[in-house]
């Protein structure tokens, strides 16, 4: 084991985990949709730490300053961030590991390398990684999961969205792709948030991502209190959106989209619609937000509602 990693399990005390999630803060996940899912799930199961990374060895303080407390006349207190392992205990005693905390910014390969001799060494079968992404979707629509992983003959039938890309590198795609050399079953879900709030809270997402997990791992995982939040954050984006007419013309266009998109609705739906782009559509809703912002802090935005 690598000095930047420190067992904090007792030892001689066996555990079997077969799962392994994980998530990271600091690169993309809209709607914090990826970090609702972690907070749940360590408010809501039986958990203990596991492991810890030494932090230090991974993070920029100048990059992600910590927060410290000035009182009167000195500082008092500061607030590190924790890299950490949990063995965490589903509704129905199983154990599975959550690695969460901020994404490295350093020693990428030792820190993956780290993770997978561990992993292994436990006997994890299925490494899954959860985020947000956002898209042009609507808020009124199930959330859609995209799935992709180095086994794409066990993953659910899609349609291809992306085909190739070039993406900016993630821990969360990073470790996924080590994961899955070492021979792993590693994969991911996606949450697609709709962009408008995606820079808010968005718990359906967070809801959808752990049903997904719960689904493709078998694991009993609550999500009773992220659904009614999301029920709430809904009548709340709601409300705003009834109150700006442009903004409802957009969800609108989005929902005929949606609609004609995904698999379950029938394929004559789409060739009978003659929608923009979503593209055209998200370039519409940035314009009008922007404006809204620009025309002061007393108008109240769509963006707002996700808090």
């Amino acid at each position: 084991m690598t000095p930047m990693l420190t067992i904090d399990h007792p030892q001689g005390e066996p555990v079997s985990p077969r799962v392994l999630l994980h998530h990271f803060d600091g690169a993309m996940d809209a709607g914090r949709a990826g970090s609702l899912a972690v907070e749940q799930l360590l408010m809501t199961l039986p958990n203990q730490r596991f492991a810890t990374f030494d932090i230090d060895a991974l993070v920029d303080y100048r990059a992600r300053r910590p927060a410290m407390v000035f009182d009167k006349r000195s500082f008092q207190s500061v607030s590190l961030p924790e890299l950490a392992l949990d063995l965490v205990h589903d509704d129905r005693g199983e154990a599975f590991l959550l690695l969460h905390g901020p994404e490295p910014d350093y020693r990428w390969e030792e820190f993956t390398a780290s993770v997978s001799h561990l992993v292994q060494s436990l006997g994890v079968e299925l490494a899954i990684g959860m985020t947000g992404i956002p898209m042009a979707t609507p808020h009124t629509r199930p959330t859609y999961i995209l799935h992709h992983g180095n086994h794409p003959e066990r993953l659910p039938e899609q349609p291809e969205l992306f085909g190739r890309v070039e993406l900016p590198g993630t821990m969360s795609g990073f470790l996924e792709l080590r994961l899955g050399q070492v021979g792993l079953d590693s994969r991911g879900v996606s949450a697609s948030v709709p962009h408008y709030v995606a820079r808010d809270d968005f718990p359906q997402g967070a809801s959808a991502l752990l049903r997904t997990v719960a689904e493709s791992t078998g694991l009993a995982l609550p999500v009773g209190d992220l659904e009614a939040a999301a029920t709430l954050n809904r009548a709340e984006i709601d409300a705003e959106a009834a109150a700006q007419a442009e903004v409802g013309a957009v969800v609108a266009a989005l929902e005929a989209q949606y609609d004609s998109f995904v698999p379950a609705v029938e394929a004559e739906a789409s060739s009978a619609l003659d929608l923009p782009s979503a593209d055209e559509i998200g370039a519409r809703l940035e314009a009008f937000l922007e404006a809204k912002e620009a025309a002061g802090p007393d108008d109240a935005s769509l963006g707002s509602a996700g808090r």
